[in-house]
């Protein structure tokens, strides 16, 4: 049986995948080091990367905790958004592709682990969306897809099977930060940086992609809930501007967690996800009352 790009989308997709691109290496020339494709398996050729959707149901859930108060309802995205069921499904997709092709190719295949729960981080999974053609960068640092926005979840494969790449997406524009900035507008903790102070890029096939600059303690601040405005049980951070030391100090106050599977939770926030209005929000959260729309903290 041939094994070509058509079979391995195929077959992807009858595992319940939603996305699923193809790269090769030369994408990657730029990748950092240890994260090369070439660096984590030999004689590497090609790089798929397939995509699950979240549920509109489940965003619906921080809708309610943001704009109702209902933070119970926070671990519905914890469980199906962001920990586990995605990533479960992931893992368990990037595993079964990975042995399809093994298995009628004899060539290497390697699924790079998913979700913030894994064994260490292989490849930046995010980069290797853009580089498999399923979206761009938005503003806040996520992949952006035209189907479905910042609401998806990645898993990647690594193969010496030398597979036709697609090609990068070049559709239409998916996020216009000079324009829109709801991103950093959202953020209770004011993480990421506004258009036109600060950026950050990288160059894929002669493409730049210029993103926001993330403040990772202040961003820590707001998915680990470490203040009793945002979720947590006291005030573990006291001040505006945390530093790697204050982050540290409060993850160590905290009591381990008995609910899911993280020692200490970190799917409080995901503001920047949930309010992006790339893939369609409009026509599926505001317009059928699911949302009252994102407001601003001054």
């Amino acid at each position: 049986m041939q094994v070509d790009k058509e079979s391995i989308k195929e077959f992807a997709y009858g595992l319940g995948m939603d996305l699923c691109g193809i790269a090769g290496v030369d994408r990657f020339a730029e990748a950092p080091a240890r994260t090369h494709p070439c660096e984590l398996l030999p004689g590497c050729k090609s790089v798929i990367v397939v995509g699950v959707k979240l549920l509109d149901g489940v965003i619906q859930a921080n809708f309610r905790a943001f704009e109702d108060g209902r933070r119970d309802l926070k671990g519905v995205y914890g469980t199906y958004g962001y920990t586990i069921l995605p990533n479960f499904e992931l893992t368990y997709a990037c595993y079964a592709l990975a042995r399809y092709i093994e298995s009628r190719t004899g060539c290497a295949a390697m699924p790079c682990s998913t979700g913030p729960m894994t064994n260490g981080i292989q490849i930046s999974i995010r980069h290797a969306a853009v580089a498999a053609g399923l979206g761009v960068l938005g503003w806040m640092g996520l992949v952006l897809t035209p189907e479905f926005g910042p609401r998806n979840r990645f898993g990647v494969i690594l193969t010496t099977l030398e597979l036709e790449p697609d090609p990068m997406y070049s559709g239409k524009v998916l996020c216009n930060p000079e324009k829109c900035n709801i991103c950093t507008q959202v953020c209770p903790t004011k993480a990421l940086s506004r258009y036109g102070e600060k950026s950050q890029s990288f160059t894929m096939e002669g493409r730049t992609m210029e993103y926001c600059v993330l403040d990772w303690n202040k961003c820590q601040v707001a998915t680990l809930a470490l203040t009793k405005e945002l979720g947590g049980a006291k005030d573990y951070v006291t001040t505006d501007s945390p530093t790697a030391e204050d982050i540290r100090k409060a993850y160590k106050e905290m009591p381990i967690s008995e609910m899911g599977l993280q020692h200490v939770n970190s799917w409080h926030c995901g503001k920047c996800l949930t309010y992006c209005p790339a893939g369609n929000w409009a026509a599926r959260f505001l317009k059928t009352g699911l949302s009252r729309g994102p407001k601003f903290k001054k």
